[in-house]
């Protein structure tokens, strides 16, 4: 288990943290998740107009896809069936974590399911791109 930054594909991390915006885009529009998690939340919809919300997310996304690529590397995950390990490994980690909340009434399982539904789907795809263009 080596890690050589110099080894990460710079090309491969941005197009993952644009893969990820593009998907929850889709993920989170109306014609998906969207309105539904916004109801689930008790938000308006006037919320989401907020441009800070995506600055936050593209950071999120960029960060992802860089350290997905990092685990991709470390683990060396080489084939799709390890890159789905990695994927969903990662997407039930952040399940666990969003679970505790869940339990605690700090969101309700609604909102859980579309979370988690959403990391597992997005962290899959990147590990995905991370294994096929090392």
């Amino acid at each position: 288990m080596t890690f050589e930054l110099s080894e990460l594909n710079v090309w491969a991390i941005l197009l993952g943290g644009l893969l990820y915006m593009a998907f929850g885009a889709l993920y989170y529009s109306p014609l998906l998740f969207g309105n539904t998690w916004v109801r689930a939340n008790g938000l308006q919809d006037t919320y989401m107009n907020n441009p800070m919300l995506y600055v936050g997310a593209a950071i999120v996304a960029f960060a992802s896809s860089f350290l997905i690529a990092v685990i991709v590397q470390v683990t060396g995950a080489d084939d799709i069936l390890s890159a789905l390990g990695v994927g969903l490994s990662v997407g039930l980690l952040a399940a666990l974590g969003l679970l505790k909340n869940t339990l605690f009434g700090m969101t309700t399982r609604k909102v859980f399911a579309i979370a988690i539904g959403d990391h597992l789907i997005a962290f899959t795809l990147l590990s995905i791109l991370h294994v096929m263009w090392p």
